[in-house]
Parts: structure tokens; C-alpha cells; sequence
């Protein structure tokens, strides 16, 4: 960890950003040193996202001044960033799928030979960076092909071939699973080893609590505090971005009542999902577990007809659901949260009343087939805003315009709007800030006492056990271990995911054969 007398490297001063009738940054001061990850937290809306793109010469401030090594700089758009060092990877991959990896690591800045590109050197040189962060992939691969994880690591190459002194990493894991946190974790460490100054933009504070020197905290465009990682705790940090302290820690005591959804030796698409049996009562939440591709996506897409069910039953409130399409899963009375809310989840160019109303026309429509009433959506609009604290100007707003949270409840409200009594719930609080994870879950707790049934998929485990009742495991498409109540720990769910748990009962097995028991 970096000495408090090392000077910094790069530092803000005074920078203020105004936009019309917002102050999105309000005199804030920030600084980083070499060799140091900075971690930079703070709800949506609290100026992060501002203070990034003015470091990458996407913005520039309305006031104050940048400085490197002590020398004031004015970045007037991303190329100057870069030459003085800066690399920013954002949150929404800049990658360029359809060209190699050589290419994305290179782009605009090709080593030549006369007017050609010299492939060979540049697939050369590319290969040296993906050796240094132990990505086994050729230079010649098309970026289409990568997995996300992959494309993170080609974004981290980008950045060092252009032996970047300080790289900004926006939601860094937004999109990766455990086993794929724990490795960029390990390469944002050996980035500020080799003396790179990291900055560190994240939701999640275990990681940030796992893996910085600092912690700064902004708060409605203001910088509030920066301490040492270790002279703070995370209750501190929250209470510092929220401005208040949170009470959601603990699940509430629940009485489930009758059973509603029932299946039984359910099979998804030939195999991704198998033999799969439980059951999910009234006013329970059931938690889906695994490492990814376990399955616990595949059954609950099965379950909304996204994916075919092949074999077995499923039955709600006692009769066969049938429910080949989301349409017929909409109409039985089943909703949807999807993981990936902007691709599968939103209409990016509609309004949040759009949005909201979508999954239920017919309920929406005047006494003439066919014609929308919009005051009637007007009004459902407003039942959810006030019923969920959703942040929006007007209903006509373009959902595209609202922070994650405000969004995601906006799936929230859809799948309310068509009356669900079982809700299918992937990543419910994804990329969202820990005031808007709070209020997501405070919601959950009220759907669930209302009597509506939750089957929960979550990578977070922390999540999983503040929310679930009872947790299923899965491992490569079986279910493989239930467990409830105080059995719902992270250990006990690592232990049953990863094969520790069969690997140590197999090894028991054959000890008690061996001693003749």
C-alpha cells in the first residue's frame, strides 16, 4: 500500500461540472497515487460517472483544474486523455465485436509498415499483454467469440498497450461470476504492483473492501469523505453515501402458507436442467444457487417459456401450467425479472409508462378494441411510482434516462401491473447502488408478506441469504442440496457448488468401505 507522503499522481481540484439546472459535481477534490487502487463509491446520481468521463476528455468541467505530476492539463476530448496517460474502461464494453483481439487492443494506434498495418508485430505485441494478465487466447480471435470475462481482460490489454499510468475501471464485475471476480481481482492487484494508479468504481463493497488502499465516497455531487481501507468499516461507508443508515440487513421472521408452484423431475432443453423436483408456497422466497452455468438460469427461463420444458410437471395452484410462451406464463399469473435488464428486460426508446404497462395491454385498453387508454396508463404509472419509490420527471420520460435502480423497478412494477402471484427474480439488484439495493429489498419483503411466491436466482451470496428462506443448489443441472434457515450460509452453499461437499462424502463412503463399516 502506498506511503501517505508519496506524491499523487493524478489530481482533481476544485472541479465543479454544472449542467442545465444540475450541479452534477460541486467543488469536489480527488487525488491518486502511483501504484494505489483508489476505490470510488457513492450512490447513482452521486457525480461518479461525471468525474469519469471529465478524466477521460469526454466532458470537461465548468470549473477547477486536472493535474498529473503537479502540472495542470486540459483534456479536450478522449485522445488527449489518453496521451497523458489515462485509460478508462466503462461499464458498457467499447470493444468492436467483429474484429480480431490484436485489433481492439491496437485500434487507431496499428503498428505500421509504411502505409500497411505490420499484423505481425501488432499480433505479437498483443500477445505479450494477454501473456502478462494470463489470458490464453489468440490475437487473431474475433472479439464476438470471447466470453464477457474475456472481453474485460481484452479492455484491460487496450489500456496497457497504451502503457496507461492510471487506468479507471468502471463496474468492473458487473457481468462476471464468482470465479471470474476472484481473477480480476488478482489483476487489478498486480496492476498497482507493477505501479499503476487503479481506480476503482464499484457497487459491491466486499470487492472493494477485498481489494483497495483508499476508499472515497461522493454523495449528490459532492465529495464526502476519503480514509484509508482499513480505518473504515462498510456500515461506515453506506451510512456515508446514503446519508442515513440502512435497515435491511436481517431477513424478516415469514409464515409461508400453501404450496402454489410444484414441479416435479422437471427436465429443460434435453439436459441443461434435469430431474429437477421442489416446491414453492405462498409468501416464500426460494432461492436458485450455482456457479454459472449450474442451471439455475435455464429453470427459470423454462418456467416462463423462454426454454422448453422436455419432461416432468410443473403445476400451479394445483393445475398443470402450461406455459410454452411468456405470453401464457403472463396470463397464469407468473413474472419475470430477467438478469440482464437492458437487453432482455427494457425498451430503452419507450417511456416508463410503456414500460411499465407493456406485459399487460388488454388491461389498458377503452371500451373500443384496439385503442390504448393513456390516461388509464398515466394512472397505473403513478399507483407504481408512489408504491415503489420510483424516481422518474414525468411518465413520458424515456426510461433509458434512469439510474439502474429506478429501472429494475420498473421490471418490478411490470411484472405487478400483470397481477403475478410468482415471481421469477435473476440478479434482482444488479449494478445498482446499495441505497437502491436497500429499497429493492425492503420491496421483496413487502411482495413476499403480501403473499406472493419468489423463486430468487442470485450470484451474491450475501444477497441470497438475507433474502431466501430456503436455498436449492445447483450443479451442472442438477439440483443438488437444499438447505433453510440457518443452513444458508455462504460456506455451505461454496461447499455443495463447487463439489466440495460430494467430494468429501465420496472420499467418507470409500473410508467406511475400506474399514469394512
Amino acid at each position: 500500500m502506498p506511503e501517505s507522503s508519496v506524491p499523487s499522481l493524478l489530481e482533481v481540484r476544485n472541479l465543479t461540472r454544472r449542467f442545465p439546472g444540475v450541479v452534477a459535481l460541486d467543488d469536489v477534490n480527488f487525488d491518486v497515487v502511483r501504484g494505489e487502487v483508489h476505490a470510488l463509491v457513492g450512490e447513482n446520481g452521486a457525480g461518479k460517472s461525471t468525474l469519469i468521463n471529465i478524466l477521460a476528455g469526454v466532458l470537461q468541467p465548468s470549473e477547477g483544474r486536472i493535474l498529473i505530476d503537479g502540472v495542470p492539463l486540459v483534456f479536450s476530448d478522449p485522445l488527449g486523455s489518453q496521451r497523458c496517460g489515462i485509460s478508462v474502461i466503462f461499464q458498457e464494453f467499447s470493444l468492436l465485436p467483429h474484429l480480431s483481439v490484436a485489433e481492439n487492443v491496437f485500434v487507431t494506434r496499428e503498428p505500421r509498415r509504411g502505409p500497411l498495418i505490420d499484423w505481425e508485430t501488432m499480433n505479437r505485441n498483443t500477445a505479450e499483454i494477454l501473456h502478462t494478465l494470463n489470458l490464453d487466447i489468440e490475437p487473431s480471435t474475433l472479439v464476438s467469440k470471447l466470453s464477457i470475462s474475456q472481453q474485460q481482460l481484452v479492455e484491460i490489454s487496450r489500456a496497457l498497450s497504451t502503457k496507461a499510468r492510471v487506468i479507471i475501471m468502471d463496474e468492473p464485475t458487473a457481468a462476471l461470476n464468482e470465479r471470474e471476480v476472484v481473477r480480476l481481482l488478482e489483476i487489478v492487484r498486480s496492476l498497482a504492483s507493477s505501479g499503476v494508479a487503479v481506480i476503482y468504481v464499484s457497487h459491491r463493497l466486499a470487492e472493494v473492501f477485498s481489494v483497495a488502499d483508499r476508499v472515497t465516497v461522493f454523495r449528490d455531487g459532492r465529495h464526502i469523505s476519503t480514509s484509508p481501507r482499513n480505518a473504515v468499516t462498510e456500515q461506515q461507508v453506506v451510512a456515508a453515501m446514503v446519508g442515513r443508515n440502512l435497515a435491511h440487513l436481517e431477513r424478516p421472521v415469514r409464515t409461508p402458507g400453501e404450496v402454489i408452484l410444484e414441479a416435479r423431475e422437471v427436465t429443460v432443453d434435453a439436459g441443461a436442467v434435469r430431474n429437477v423436483s421442489f416446491s414453492l408456497r405462498r409468501g416464500e422466497v426460494l432461492g436458485l444457487a450455482g456457479l454459472m452455468g449450474s442451471g439455475c438460469s435455464e429453470l427459470m427461463e423454462g418456467l416462463f417459456g423462454l426454454r422448453k420444458i422436455t419432461s416432468g410437471t410443473v403445476t400451479l395452484d394445483g393445475e398443470p401450467l402450461q406455459a410454452n410462451h411468456p405470453r401464457a406464463a403472463i396470463r397464469a399469473g407468473i413474472g419475470f425479472v430477467p438478469e440482464d435488464r437492458k437487453t432482455n428486460g427494457l425498451f430503452s426508446d419507450l417511456a416508463v409508462t410503456e414500460n411499465l404497462t407493456i406485459g399487460a395491454l388488454p388491461r389498458w385498453l377503452k371500451s373500443v378494441p384496439a385503442f390504448l387508454d393513456p390516461a388509464r396508463e398515466r394512472q397505473v404509472t403513478l399507483v407504481y411510482k408512489r408504491q415503489l419509490n420510483i424516481r422518474f420527471s414525468r411518465p413520458e420520460q424515456r426510461v433509458s434516462g434512469l439510474s439502474g435502480g429506478n429501472q429494475q423497478k420498473i421490471i418490478l412494477g411490470r411484472a405487478l401491473a400483470e397481477n403475478c402471484r410468482v415471481l421469477l427474480l435473476e440478479e434482482p439488484t444488479r449494478g445498482v447502488d446499495v441505497g437502491a439495493k436497500a429499497e429493492i429489498y425492503t420491496l421483496i419483503d413487502g411482495l413476499v408478506a403480501k403473499g406472493i411466491a419468489i423463486l430468487l436466482q442470485t450470484s451474491e451470496l450475501p444477497e441470497l441469504i438475507r433474502l431466501a428462506d430456503r436455498c436449492i443448489v445447483f450443479v451442472a443441472g442438477e439440483a443438488r442440496a437444499e438447505l433453510s434457515g440457518n443452513e444458508v450460509t455462504q460456506e455451505a452453499v461454496m461447499e455443495v457448488a463447487t463439489g466440495l461437499s460430494h467430494r468429501v462424502a465420496i472420499r467418507d463412503q470409500a473410508l467406511e468401505v475400506a474399514n469394512g463399516e
